[in-house]
């Protein structure tokens, strides 16, 4: 009986053995993929995985796969990376000893494509390096209190010379970077918590010009230039201004020194001296410069002025010094400012073009 049951298994096993190699000369492409899930078992079996040789003992001074939270996302990453598994036998061997970022490239002030800074190292193709950030980008986490976004994961990942870093997002070659990156369409907001803004006493306008009750703006303002009449921060100062002379310039005064209280005075100055010959367009854009500088400003006092954006559309990146934005407004723009945004609030919306 037992004889019987062995030559039926047999059988079957030879059935299912002529499948599958008629299946792969009808379609040669399978042979990667049988090959690659054959790899990753024996692996396993002999501790040759991510699992078994992401570990201090192996990585040289690369440590940021120990943070609550990254491994298993830098697993799944792997695993997901398209290729032949010896692609990811060729990166485990290497991985933590070498550097798959051109830190050099990466931090050169400019406009550069991402290929300009993945590379490949000794029989890791870039291919690969380029597929598995591709997999890193999306991860977001919080490493050490602080939340992580787009794109930093993979950067500190990829390269034992990048690290999380405990002032600004990423540290590169010794350097504080922060790093803004678009993970959809809109691009990020120049803000790393509500601390770095300030709250205008806008009631004490009020009182002191005897504004009607039934005349007080009931919601804080946008400076955004399409916005609903009466809602930007022109409207409402002008609206003030005739109710009460001098009441639309304090009303200006109060909300913008109140609330970017490390924004640019220079600029913040012009806002207040120059409002009434003003439109929404050239306001606003005023507007977003002021925000963008009170950010700059907070990133300077921590100790770091580097900036690098990412974005995964066109896989595109710019690094350029916070003061020196103005030199690259062609790569980027500013937009979506509003008091009223309950979650953002005045923080500038900044975008890759």
């Amino acid at each position: 009986m037992r004889y019987r049951e062995f030559i039926r298994e047999d059988n079957e096993q030879q059935k299912r053995l002529s499948f599958i190699v008629d299946q792969m000369q009808k379609n040669p492409g399978i042979v990667n993929q049988v090959y690659r899930l054959i790899k990753v078992d024996i692996a396993k079996a002999e501790k040759n995985d991510p699992a078994s040789m992401i570990k201090p003992e192996y990585t040289g001074v690369e440590r940021d796969y120990t943070y609550k939270g990254v491994l298993p996302a830098f697993i799944k990453a792997i695993e997901a990376t398209p290729g032949d598994y010896n692609d990811i036998e060729e990166f485990l061997k290497s991985y933590g000893n070498v550097s798959y970022i051109n830190t050099d490239a990466l931090m050169t002030d400019g406009f550069k494509t991402w290929d300009a800074w993945l590379q490949g190292q000794g029989n890791v193709q870039e291919d690969f390096i380029s597929a598995l950030y591709d997999n890193l980008y999306p991860i977001t986490l919080s490493v050490s209190g602080s939340n992580r976004g787009p794109g930093e994961v993979g950067l500190a990942l990829l390269s034992p010379d990048i690290q999380f870093a405990s002032v600004g997002d990423l540290k590169i070659d010794g350097v504080e970077v922060e790093v803004k990156a678009e993970s959809s369409k809109g691009g990020g907001r120049m803000k790393n918590s509500n601390a770095d803004y300030g709250q205008p006493n806008l009631k004490a306008v009020y009182n002191k010009f005897k504004i009607p009750k039934e005349l007080i703006p009931k919601n804080l303002p946008t400076g955004n230039i399409k916005s609903t009449a009466g809602t930007h921060f022109l409207d409402i100062a002008q609206q003030l201004e005739q109710i009460s002379e001098g009441a639309g310039t304090a009303y200006l005064e109060e909300l913008f020194f109140g609330t970017f209280k490390y924004g640019d005075k220079e600029m913040m100055n012009t806002m207040i001296k120059l409002w009434k010959n003003m439109d929404r367009s050239n306001s606003s854009v005023l507007a977003q410069k002021i925000s963008y500088s009170n950010y700059a400003n907070v990133l300077k006092n921590k100790g770091f002025s580097k900036f690098i954006f990412l974005k995964k559309n066109g896989k595109k990146t710019l690094t350029f010094d916070v003061d020196d934005y103005e030199n690259y407004i062609d790569k980027f723009k500013m937009q979506s400012l509003a008091w009223n945004d309950k979650i953002n609030g005045p923080a500038v919306q900044v975008s890759m073009l």
